[in-house]
């Protein structure tokens, strides 16, 4: 529950939850409107009697709570949920991520690594894109498939907050081998824009294909690469930015230095402003009440009030 469509009327509790605490001060034994008893303000320490305050004290809280319920119910409470189309063709986007040692073990984005900074930004990215598909490759020495195109943006979160630096034993940075794997992923893609995002710290020094063949076959297949070097130049690991911005030009795309966590941050939310396509049908927007729930509750507070009268509060005070 995240919302209500009448949250005004929550308002009502107020009255209620006064009108509550003066019967508490008044006459919590039972209803203000109807006259009072001294059967309790005798002296009488019986365990029945003690039994027996708290229970019409209980009931009294019942008839209270079942208000209470009433009103949430008349609120509308409820979740509100947006599903995309079953066919966008808005937005593929594989992101190729640098798991690497350097990404871990520099000291240039303290206090925290590159690699951290990285993947809580990667997952705002996400986030926002919500009618795109989106995949994920990992590499270092080799490149993996961490997640294929998905629009399950829960478990793209969960797959990049669990990411770390120990998923990949071969050690070096295979920049070409990851551009290929995501570009194998994005070949049959029917989207109108086809996108790699490949965030790296290093130069590429190992892997089976180099960056400039992958490049060109990246490029054959219609998919822009936006690259983004993260991590100072200056800094303990070598970085060929170079490199990145010749991946960039050739396949259309865009190049970005990320030399600290801040500058990171805006080069993500370029991107996200740079591949914006018009879905062709509009999202579908479900509002899951939870009406009844509440509804529920007041008639089981109402009725276990009553059974509660009937026995063993019979007695009329």
């Amino acid at each position: 529950m995240d919302q209500f469509q009448r949250p005004y009327l929550l308002l009502l509790m107020f009255p209620i939850l006064m009108l509550y605490f003066y019967q508490w001060k008044q006459n919590p034994y039972g209803p203000i409107f109807f006259i009072k008893s001294d059967r309790f303000q005798k002296l009488n320490s019986t365990l029945g009697i003690q039994f027996r305050r708290i229970l019409y004290s209980f009931t009294e809280f019942l008839v209270y709570l079942s208000m209470v319920f009433l009103v949430v119910a008349a609120a509308g409470p409820g979740s509100k949920y947006k599903l995309s189309p079953d066919s966008t063709k808005g937005v593929d986007i594989m992101i190729a991520l640098d798991i690497s040692g350097s990404m871990v073990n520099s000291y240039d984005f303290l206090p925290r690594n590159r690699l951290s900074v990285s993947k809580d930004l990667l997952r705002e990215f996400v986030k926002k894109r919500l009618y795109d598909r989106i995949g994920i490759v990992v590499f270092a020495g080799a490149a993996y498939l961490q997640s294929p195109l998905s629009s399950d943006r829960f478990a793209l979160d969960e797959l990049i907050a669990g990411t770390s630096s120990e998923d990949i034993e071969e050690q070096g940075t295979a920049v070409g081998d990851a551009l290929v794997l995501s570009s194998y992923r994005l070949k049959n893609s029917e989207a109108k824009s086809k996108v790699i995002i490949l965030l790296t710290d290093g130069v590429s020094n190992t892997g089976k294909l180099d960056p400039d063949t992958a490049a060109y076959t990246t490029k054959t297949m219609g998919i822009k690469v936006y690259c983004i070097g993260i991590g100072k130049e200056e800094g303990q690991y070598e970085i060929n930015y170079e490199s990145l911005q010749k991946i960039s030009s050739n396949t259309n795309g865009k190049f970005f230095r990320a030399e600290s966590p801040e500058v990171l941050e805006s080069v993500l939310n370029e991107i996200d402003q740079l591949e914006v396509v018009e879905l062709p049908s509009k999202p579908l927007e479900i509002q899951e009440t939870q009406f009844p729930v509440f509804v529920f509750f007041t008639f089981i507070s109402l009725i276990l009030y009553l059974l509660l009268k009937i026995y063993p509060l019979k007695e009329k005070i």
